[in-house]
């Protein structure tokens, strides 16, 4: 928490003067870093996450690269033009390191979507599902990859509604309805084809609120510019998110539980 190092250790003052309200879904707000650059804060019942607002949102360079992922996607670059041997696997660890960034641009990109900073939104929800295909592509165990891809379908949900309400900052109705028809089908088409569970898209909350956007769109009802209310199961998937990215995975175990009874 970069803006908070000129002060005591004492963080009571800065909570004071933003208090947590349980009843406002989530609380952010923009505000300049001691070295001028913009951050976002997020309030939260025992305290503030702050994030950086370019590159990774711990301000991290990890291997002197952006993010993660830019490293990653630089080795896999370097191995097709011959300039490293070998084709590499990511281990357990590095997997684990991949899910964490993950993990920080879910929490930015929710932050993007209160503010209605769109395009922003949008970007780090590509880069969430960038992180998802490097893992189908390079985690050497199976189950690294599939802790990170139960959840494709919410970050694309992310993905879809963020370029569609940008299209609706422009008044440009058809374009969010075309965002939308492709992004519906696209999920539909992961179920059916990838999955091969079609049943699964009938109670997808994530495919319910795209529709019900859609419906808004076609009949000009006034649109939410902020994330609808979490439903218990995106509750439960918010948290089974951040139990995997801090390996409390006997949580994770009781959420995945769950989970299985609201199916």
């Amino acid at each position: 928490m970069a803006a908070l190092e000129s002060m005591n250790d004492d963080l009571q003052p800065w909570l004071d003067d933003w208090p947590y309200n349980p009843d406002e879904d989530l609380m952010v707000r923009r505000v300049p870093g001691p070295d001028g650059r913009l951050r976002l804060q997020v309030r939260v019942e025992l305290g503030l996450l702050e994030l950086h607002t370019e590159g990774r949102p711990d301000g991290q360079r990890p291997f002197d690269h952006d993010s993660l992922l830019a490293f990653w996607q630089s080795q896999i670059r370097a191995e097709s033009e011959g300039e490293v041997d070998g084709h590499f696997s990511l281990d357990h660890d590095e997997c684990r390191d991949l899910q964490r960034e993950a993990n920080q641009y879910y929490h930015r990109r929710i932050s993007w979507l209160r503010l209605g900073d769109y395009p922003r939104a949008a970007a780090d929800a590509r880069h969430s599902l960038a992180i998802m295909d490097l893992l189908e592509a390079r985690a050497a165990d199976r189950a690294d990859w599939h802790n990170s891809e139960q959840f494709r379908c919410f970050v694309l949900g992310h993905l879809i509604r963020a370029e569609a309400l940008d299209h609706l900052t422009r008044e440009d109705r058809a374009g969010a309805l075309q965002v939308l028809d492709n992004g519906i089908d696209t999920i539909e088409a992961y179920f059916r084809d990838t999955q091969q569970r079609p049943e699964l898209a009938s109670g997808d909350p994530t495919l319910s609120e795209l529709r019900d956007l859609r419906q808004s769109v076609l009949t000009h009802v006034p649109l939410p510019v902020i994330l609808p209310p979490e439903s218990d199961r995106q509750r439960l998937e918010r948290e089974l998110v951040d139990a995997i990215a801090a390996e409390n995975y006997e949580q994770a175990a009781v959420l995945r539980d769950q989970l299985r009874l609201l199916d």
